[in-house]
């Protein structure tokens, strides 16, 4: 009987954790999924980002890289838990109908993968899916140098990054009410290096504007920083 009660303990965290990631993708990527999809599609589609969740490597096996001239091998990793492994899902493309093949029923899904490597250039993961399966068609492509789009959670985390590390910053939320600043993000493709910004780094450049607190007559000056995510560097732009 105590076996019993152990196993089903077990079985009921499982669920919980199954439950609880695909509720929190869904939470996340509800906003990419091709809204015009099918409700069978978009099932289907969820159930592959489940499945796809936590590499268990940061470059795929078997993977082939596409956006390269000459031959790319696959890296020797370095062990790491694949836990320390971050992917983002960045983009859902579907593919364009043709006249004898007008319904969609396949998509791209472009993830942003990290390097768990500090400084090192991260990549970015393609799969084709089915839509009429919801399995991978045709091999895993990697892209050493595409401008992926940013993902929220990594906006989420330039914005963090930028509030721990830029004094400027500090100040201005010091003594002010948190919702009474505002931010907006653009995404830097970055093509020569820049101070210790360095060509392909993942950079966002954000714009704080704050309204004036008690006693100020008026809003101070927006404040703008650069948030290299690659390298975790906060920079004040005063462009």
């Amino acid at each position: 009987m105590a076996r019993i009660r152990i196993l089903r303990k077990r079985l009921f965290l499982l669920l919980t954790a199954i439950l609880f990631t695909s509720v929190s993708l869904q939470a996340a990527e509800e906003d990419i999924l091709p809204p015009q999809l099918p409700k069978e599609q978009r099932e289907r589609l969820q159930k592959f980002l489940v499945d796809h969740s936590q590499p268990e490597r940061f470059f795929p096996k078997n993977a082939k890289v596409v956006d390269s001239k000459s031959p790319v091998p696959i890296p020797d990793e370095k062990p790491v838990s694949a836990k320390s492994i971050k992917q983002y899902t960045v983009q859902i493309v579907q593919h364009r109908p043709t006249p004898d093949q007008p319904r969609v029923n396949k998509v791209d899904v472009l993830y942003y993968r990290p390097n768990p490597e500090k400084g090192k250039a991260g990549i970015t993961v393609k799969y084709t899916v089915d839509l009429e399966t919801g399995n991978q068609v045709g091999e895993t492509e990697v892209l050493l140098k595409a401008h992926t789009p940013i993902s929220r959670e990594e906006t989420e985390e330039a914005v963090a990054l930028a509030k721990e590390k830029s004094p400027e910053l500090k100040a201005l939320y010091a003594n002010r009410d948190p919702k009474s600043i505002r931010w907006e993000y653009l995404q830097m493709m970055v093509t020569k290096k820049l101070d210790q910004v360095q060509v392909g780094d993942r950079v966002v450049r954000i714009v704080f504007t704050a309204a004036p607190a008690q006693g100020e007559s008026e809003a101070p000056p927006p404040l703008r920083v650069l948030v290299d995510l690659t390298r975790q560097l906060v920079i004040k732009d005063d462009r």
